[in-house]
């Protein structure tokens, strides 16, 4: 009966998790250009982002960067945060109805047979939302 009910407890953990299980796949790096690029080869997608963010791909990772809040947002394929100008950003995956929140712009894309959503702050200067938003895109070798 312990496996059982273990089981089940996993089972929820997980389900009740705000980042998708893609997240764990995706990838921060450079290109050729050495600009940063977010990037998930399993689901080929990638995006250019500013060198001054900081990012999550988990719950523990989001926590270390927003000690006193949670994640707005389920099936979070990553988080970024700057303080440059400081706003955040999510991108969503798949997700069928976003629960709209008025501190956030999105934008939809799709990729194969899946769709991503940007949620970026509204105060983000409109240069960035623009640049972004533009810069997501199937994987480019």
């Amino acid at each position: 009966m312990k496996i059982p009910l273990l089981l089940l407890f996993s089972i929820l953990i997980t389900s009740c998790s705000s980042f998708s299980n893609f997240s764990k796949n995706t990838k921060i790096g450079k290109d050729k250009e050495d600009r940063t690029i977010v990037y998930n080869s399993e689901l080929n997608f990638q995006s250019l982002t500013f060198g001054d963010f900081k990012f999550a791909l988990s719950k523990k990772e989001f926590n270390l960067l927003n000690q006193n809040s949670s994640p707005e947002f389920n099936n979070i394929l990553f988080y970024a945060q700057t303080d440059d100008v400081s706003y955040e950003y999510y991108i969503l995956l798949n997700h069928k109805k976003v629960k709209k929140n008025d501190k956030f712009i999105y934008h939809d894309t799709i990729i194969g047979k899946s769709k991503f959503i940007l949620a970026i702050s509204k105060d983000a200067p409109i240069s960035d939302i623009n640049f972004i938003k533009n810069k997501i895109s199937e994987v480019t070798e």
